[in-house]
C-alpha cells in the first residue's frame, strides 16, 4: 500500500519539478527498512527532480503523502492580489486534523519565496486569514465549504463528495492511488487561478456553468 502511494506523491512532484518550482519537495519519513525499488521509483533518481533534490518516498504513509499534496498544491495556485499582500502563506487544519510528526517536514519551507505557516485547529473567526485549509472529515467539511463560499481560501478535505458540497479540492482514493479532484467554479469564484498543471492531473474536474 505505501509503494502506491510514494507513486503519488512522485507523479505529483514530479509535476512540480517540471514545471520549475523554487523550492524543494518536502523529504518525506525515513524508516529503518525501505521498500522495494520499483522501476517506477527509480525516476526519482533522474536528475530532473525538484531543484536537484531527492525526493525519497520510502515508507511514506499516507498522511505523510497528503501533507506533501497540500504543500504542492501551493505551487499550482495563484491568490489574488489582496491574498498575496501578507509577508507569507498560511495553511491551516481543522481540529480534529491529525497527521502528526508529519507536519515537521514543512518546516522551514516557502511559497514563492514566503515562508509557510501551518496554523493548527483554525477558529471560524481566523478563517479568512488562511490561503489554503485541510478539513477532516469529523469536522464537517461541508459546513467550511459553505462558509468560505466565494472567499479566496482554497478548501481540501478527504471527505466522499467533497467538490460537490462547495468544496474547492477534494482528496480521494483512485483505485490503490492517492489523488484529487477539483471544483473550478468554486475556485473562480475566490478568484484563485489554479494552474493548468495541476487540472490536468486531476482525476476529476467539476467546472460548473
Amino acid at each position: 500500500m505505501s509503494r502506491i502511494l510514494h507513486r503519488s506523491y512522485a507523479r505529483f512532484c514530479g509535476s512540480c519539478r517540471n514545471r520549475g518550482c523554487d523550492a524543494s519537495c518536502p523529504r518525506l519519513p525515513e524508516k529503518r527498512t525501505f521498500a522495494p525499488i520499483t522501476a517506477f521509483s527509480k525516476m526519482l533518481l533522474l536528475p530532473l527532480l525538484f531543484s536537484s533534490h531527492l525526493c525519497q518516498a520510502e515508507a511514506a504513509s499516507e498522511a505523510a503523502v497528503k501533507v506533501a499534496f497540500l504543500y504542492n498544491f501551493f505551487k499550482f495556485i495563484e491568490w489574488p492580489e489582496s491574498a498575496t499582500a501578507q509577508n507569507r502563506y498560511t495553511l491551516c487544519l481543522s481540529s480534529h486534523t491529525d497527521f502528526g510528526d508529519h507536519l515537521l517536514m514543512l518546516e522551514g519551507k516557502t511559497v514563492n519565496g514566503k515562508p509557510l505557516d501551518i496554523v493548527r485547529n483554525i477558529s471560524a473567526k481566523d478563517l479568512k486569514s488562511c490561503h489554503l485549509i485541510f478539513i477532516d472529515t469529523a469536522d464537517n467539511p461541508g459546513d467550511y465549504a459553505r462558509e468560505l463560499k466565494g472567499s479566496p481560501v482554497v478548501s481540501v478535505s478527504d471527505k466522499s463528495g467533497f467538490i460537490n458540497q462547495g468544496g474547492t479540492i477534494g482528496l480521494i482514493q483512485d483505485g490503490n492511488r492517492l489523488s484529487f479532484e477539483i471544483n473550478l467554479e468554486t475556485a473562480n469564484a475566490g478568484n484563485t487561478r489554479i494552474s493548468a498543471q495541476l487540472l490536468k492531473l486531476a482525476k476529476n474536474i467539476l467546472a460548473g456553468k
